[in-house]
């Protein structure tokens, strides 16, 4: 759904009532190779976009860019903002109700830095659909739904603007 400001976003879970939930503001990326595979992080809790939540005053570029270098031991440019997902939930590893309000960007590799900070995540590079399957949180997978359709946009645009100069 397009909200007031032309923004596409939608949310996912149910709100309980009388439960106070944590809002989590989180930047998120989604990563695309040539060959159309999305990167995504591999934790023992299951597959997640590269990303999380804001510290302190970060802008989500900000976020991203830090998450990047932790999780996966890359710098990325973060170059389209795609849409925006929240979802309510109970979440066992933080031990409360959890409304993660996620704003999701498209971003290119610059370099790959080696040596991630959390070593218990692991960079997998799935097809869309693979990746869709199996992300553990609903609304990344609505997220990477969007940012494909947008990717594949940015791509032919691109191709015909070298086809007609």
């Amino acid at each position: 759904m397009v909200n007031d400001e032309g923004l596409l976003e939608k949310s996912f879970g149910n709100k309980l009532n009388n439960i106070e939930y944590h809002d989590r503001v989180g930047g998120y990326c989604i990563i695309f190779d040539q060959n159309g595979r999305v990167a995504i992080i591999r934790t023992a809790t299951g597959y997640f976009l590269l990303g999380g939540g804001l510290d302190n005053n970060e802008t989500h570029e900000e976020c991203i860019t830090r998450e990047c270098v932790e999780e996966a031991g890359l710098l990325v440019s973060v170059n389209h903002f795609v849409c925006k997902a929240d979802k309510f939930h109970w979440s066992d590893t933080l031990n409360y109700y959890m409304h993660g309000i996620g704003f999701f960007y498209l971003a290119d590799i610059v370099e790959n830095l080696g040596n991630p900070k959390e070593k218990d995540h692991e960079l997998v590079w799935l097809t869309k659909d693979e990746a869709c399957k199996c992300l553990f949180l609903e609304h990344q997978s609505w997220a990477l739904e969007r940012a494909w359709v947008v990717h594949n946009h940015m791509i032919q645009k691109e191709r015909n603007c070298k086809q007609n100069p």
